[in-house]
């Protein structure tokens, strides 16, 4: 009997462990989303007590690669609208494609430089390289060439650009060594670098220089049923998740 009811209370005791597992959501994200993040995951948590965000983090246009090769992740989170309707277009999605946040994009320079020239400043002949993130596979990047496209800039600089795999190794790349470099506005509205003074160590980049970087997001089809996936898509649309955007720069969609 001593048996039976010790056999009985670990089967309970393994069972009240599986209920209390969190329900895990998968996202995949684009790098500028690693600011916020933290403050993501905690206002989710908050909202939905037993749910979980893990994040994983890269350029749009590869994290679209990964997943059409068969990625496990539940919903995509792309730093513009056309890679998340590249991804909806294969089939793997369920649902529309929706946005969630408008990025902004900045010029990061611990060289000194006059900042107040705006991108003029880039032209200065002790800058030989500016980190940007790839315009092929990053819609960061793709906004910082537009804007040089826009002033005439690009054909003069394109020679001196460090390209990087996303928009946070073009950060790393500009606290490393790299004379200027084209970030995230939301990084820098991040605790560990709020010590960088706007207009000394960095400005935002005049929006009327690059087309709106719309972020949007989409569910992936295998997981869309999943009530945790359903919970962060929820989210994703809620105040709760636009006040944390907001507070890092963003705008609203």
């Amino acid at each position: 009997m001593k048996k039976l009811l010790l056999v009985f209370s670990m089967a309970t005791m393994g069972l009240a462990a599986l209920v209390a597992e969190p329900h895990r959501v998968s996202v995949a994200a684009a790098a500028n989303v690693a600011s916020v993040a933290p403050e993501l995951e905690t206002a989710f948590e908050k909202a939905y007590p037993g749910d979980k965000a893990e994040f994983t983090f890269g350029s749009s246009g590869n994290l679209v690669t990964q997943i059409i090769n068969g990625a496990p992740f539940d919903v995509f989170l792309s730093a513009d609208m056309g890679f998340a309707q590249k991804l909806a277009e294969t089939g793997l999605t369920f649902g529309p494609v929706q946005p969630y946040a408008v990025g902004k994009l900045a010029l990061f320079s611990l060289k000194g430089l006059n900042l107040s020239q705006g991108l003029n400043v880039l032209l200065d002949p002790r800058v030989t390289q500016i980190a940007s993130s790839d315009p092929r596979l990053a819609p960061y990047g793709r906004a910082a060439q537009q804007a040089l496209m826009k002033l005439h800039l690009w054909n003069k600089l394109q020679g001196k650009i460090l390209v990087a795999q996303d928009v946070t190794q073009a950060l790393q790349f500009s606290l490393q060594g790299a004379d200027a470099g084209f970030v995230n506005l939301s990084a820098l509205k991040t605790s560990k670098l709020t010590l960088y003074v706007e207009g000394k160590d960095w400005i935002e980049v005049d929006p009327s220089l690059y087309r709106p970087i719309e972020q949007g997001f989409v569910v992936l089809q295998a997981r869309a049923l999943n009530q945790a996936v359903v919970d962060f898509r929820d989210f994703l649309l809620s105040p709760a998740a636009q006040a944390v955007f907001t507070s890092f720069g963003y705008g609203k969609p």
